[in-house]
Order: C-alpha cells, then sequence, then structure tokens
C-alpha cells in the first residue's frame, strides 16, 4: 500500500487517515462510494504548545517544589521515560528537564535514562532517536528497563506479591518520570504512577496487577477516581516515591498540548481534566459502518487493541444491529512483543470473540501482517483484510449504495459523546 495511491481518480469520497506513527508517519487515502454517508467525527483537540509554555508549565509545578530547587545537591538522577509504544514527541520536554537540572548545577554524568518498558520490547537505537532525540543519545546513558533483572525487592507487598523495582530507579536520589496522559483500558488514563507499576516493576508485579484487571476485578476506561487498579498501583508507588512527574497531553499530531508537572497525583489528575476535554468526540448513533483507526497507536498488533477506546467510554450502541467494525492498523513493527499477553507468555490465552463488541462483526485492516500472526492475537471470526480494496468489497456486498459510516480517526484518543 503507497501513501495516497489507493484513492480512486473517479471518486470524490476519500478518507484521509493518519498513519504509522513514529515510522512512515503520513496520511493514507482510502477510496469510499461517492453515494455513502461519511460522518469524520475529530477530538475537540488544540494546538501545540510552544517552548515557552512548556517551560512555563515545568516552572509552575502542583503541590512540590520546583525542580531546579529539588535537584540541588542530588548526585544520582534517573528520568524514567514511556517507551515508543506511547505518542508523545517528548524530545524538547526532556531538553527543558535537562536545562533545569543544570540550572541546579547537577553534573551530566550524574543522570541517567531509564526506559519504563514494563512487559514491552526494549528499544534499541533507531526507536531511541525517534523518542528522545540525538542530542541526548549523544551525552547521556539511555537504558531499558528489564522485568526479570537488575531489581530490588522494595519490602512492599501487591496483595501477597512481593513489589520489585528497577534498580537504578530505586537508589537514585532524585526520581523523575514522564509521559503520555491519554484514555487507558485498564489505568483509566496512563501514565502517572502507571510509568513505574507496571513501566519498571518487575514480571511477577506486572501479572499479578494485569491478572486482576483480567478477571474483572479492576480497571476502566477514562476512570481515575473509582479505578481500583490505579489506586492501587499509586498506593505502592508512593511508598517507592517518585520526586516530579511531568505529564504530557498529546494533541492528534502527537505533539504536547498540555504539560502538567509536579506531584505524582496531583499532576496527573490536572492532565486528566485537559486530556478529557481534548479527547471529547461527538458521534452519530447508529451507524452502519464504524472505522476505528489505531493511530497514535499503531505501531503493532499487540496494542491494536486500543483502537477500542471509544467503545469503551460510552453504554450506548453506535452501530445498528447488523452493524460492522473496520478497525485499521498500520502495524509498523509487525505482531510486537509483550511479556504478560504476548503468545506463549504468561498471561496469553487463544483469541476468542470479544464480549464488549456484542456479537457484532468486526474486520482488521492491516497490509503489515500476515494471517499467521494475525490469528495469535484476534479470533478467525475477525477476519485479516491485507487490502482496502478487498475491505471495500465486503462493505459493498453488505450494504450496497446506500450506507451511514461513523469514522474515528484517533480512535485511542478519543473520548465520546453521543446525542440525548
Amino acid at each position: 500500500m503507497t501513501k495516497n495511491a489507493m484513492a480512486d481518480s473517479e471518486t470524490k469520497n476519500v478518507l484521509q487517515l493518519p498513519w504509522s506513527a513514529w515510522y512512515e508517519e503520513c496520511q493514507v487515502s482510502l477510496p469510499m462510494p461517492d453515494s455513502w454517508d461519511i460522518s469524520h467525527c475529530v477530538m475537540v483537540d488544540a494546538e501545540a504548545l510552544s517552548q515557552d509554555e512548556i517551560a512555563s508549565a515545568l516552572s509552575s509545578p502542583i503541590g512540590t517544589p520546583g525542580l531546579e530547587k529539588i535537584a540541588i545537591g542530588k548526585s544520582k538522577v534517573v528520568i524514567a521515560v514511556e517507551d515508543i509504544t506511547r505518542p508523545s514527541r517528548i524530545e524538547l520536554v526532556l531538553n527543558l528537564v535537562l536545562s533545569k537540572l543544570r540550572q541546579a548545577g547537577v553534573p551530566k554524568e550524574a543522570i541517567q535514562f531509564l526506559v519504563c518498558n514494563g512487559a514491552h520490547a526494549p528499544m534499541l537505537r533507531g526507536d531511541l532517536l525517534r523518542k528522545f532525540g540525538e542530542e541526548i543519545l549523544k551525552d547521556y546513558v539511555v537504558l531499558n528497563h528489564n522485568p526479570y533483572d537488575n531489581l530490588v525487592d522494595t519490602g512492599i507487598l501487591l496483595g501477597k506479591t512481593p513489589f520489585k523495582v528497577n534498580r537504578y530507579f530505586y537508589e537514585a536520589d532524585l526520581k523523575i518520570t514522564i509521559g503520555s496522559v491519554m484514555p487507558h483500558h485498564f489505568a483509566g488514563f496512563s501514565a502517572g504512577g502507571k510509568l513505574v507499576l507496571p513501566g519498571l516493576s518487575d514480571i511477577a508485579t506486572l501479572q499479578r496487577s494485569h491478572k486482576f484487571v483480567m478477571m474483572g476485578l479492576r480497571g476502566g476506561v477514562n476512570d481515575v477516581e473509582n479505578n481500583k487498579f490505579r489506586s492501587e498501583l499509586e498506593g505502592v508507588v508512593r511508598q517507592v516515591g517518585v520526586d516530579f512527574f511531568i505529564g504530557v497531553v498529546p494533541n492528534s499530531k502527537r505533539q504536547a498540548a498540555g504539560v502538567f508537572a509536579g506531584d505524582l497525583i496531583q499532576a496527573h489528575r490536572s492532565g486528566v481534566e485537559y486530556g478529557r476535554k481534548i479527547y471529547k468526540t461527538a458521534v452519530p448513533l447508529l451507524a452502519d459502518v464504524l472505522i476505528l483507526n489505531a493511530y497514535p497507536k499503531d505501531s503493532e498488533l499487540l496494542q491494536a487493541d486500543t483502537a477500542f477506546t471509544p467503545l469503551k467510554s460510552i453504554k450506548k450502541d453506535l452501530l445498528k444491529e447488523n452493524g460492522v467494525i473496520v478497525l485499521c492498523s498500520s502495524c509498523s513493527n509487525g505482531i510486537g512483543h509483550h511479556s504478560l499477553f504476548g503468545p506463549g507468555m504468561r498471561l496469553y490465552k487463544p483469541p476468542g470473540k470479544r464480549r464488549f463488541l456484542k456479537n457484532k462483526e468486526l474486520f482488521f485492516f492491516s497490509p503489515n501482517i500476515n494471517a499467521a500472526e494475525y490469528q495469535m492475537i484476534f479470533s478467525p471470526e475477525y477476519p485479516l483484510l491485507g487490502r482496502w480494496e478487498d475491505v471495500l468489497s465486503v462493505l459493498k456486498s453488505r450494504f450496497g449504495t446506500k450506507c451511514d459510516v461513523t469514522v474515528l480517526p484517533y480512535a485511542p484518543l478519543q473520548l465520546l459523546s453521543c446525542p440525548t
């Protein structure tokens, strides 16, 4: 598939979708029949903050002293940063943080970066360049967390499970964490304490915390107020300590539309409040087809479930009884990696029907996944289609010349509001 070659020259109804976050970073043009009614539902969104606005946010922390004050006299600083599966472009934020540490007199050799991989794949140089930028890689050590080794037993229990955390993070005398504040299936919103648990935790702790969500005892999209998964992890992370948290609220272009710094929980909740405003998306009810685009979390098949975020943010039906869902994802890195949910891993289960889809048909569109890989993660009841022409063929045979289509171009970010 080429970036813009898919549009039929005789077709005026062309759907433009953002595609392949961090990698191709392009728009794909997907032709639709001219007689179909397309509702392209975008979120409220926000412009990117300027460098001065980001600097001002970092200088006005919520619930803590300024970073330049906290950092005075510190000899072992760890900056823990989300990985490449998260969308925010944070190079500018990182460089402003380093500037504040210099102001506090912290020497360069005292600073180390850690990637909060959790159970995800380690980031190699190409991805580190994309996330951190060339200047940081020239001058600083950037290491991946490993949930199997280099761990410290904190003496804290998560239920009956001893909580272990990355040794470098635990032993630092200044702990800074940075991550995207956006909707999350388990934690309500991502980042905050989640950067440490699961981001810097041991595999047994990861297994215990995620297993309870899979059992239906924890979690919920857009819920941070009554979410047991989040309250439990925040209670544990508070005991380990985070000195300065920076939450970045990304817009539809993955730019920093909001930056909230300071206390682990207070700053995070301010980010959540802002995120709920800019991610709000008005949608019509009862379409024939719902297109969910997995951008900006479309890098791998194991992250594609995040495109279902909108469906889990409301209780109303977006589709008619015979409606169809089309999930689109670049899957730039193929199937991807997850040490809990990946094939053969601790919490892996052979794929079955998704109950929350309420028996709706699902078609998965991606040019970068083969059928054998796909069927390790998604049930064969949900067909994989590698060409948009094949998607159109299926939909035309079902709906003919009249079809109401709802499109969510940034599905992992979008929180829905419907007509009353």
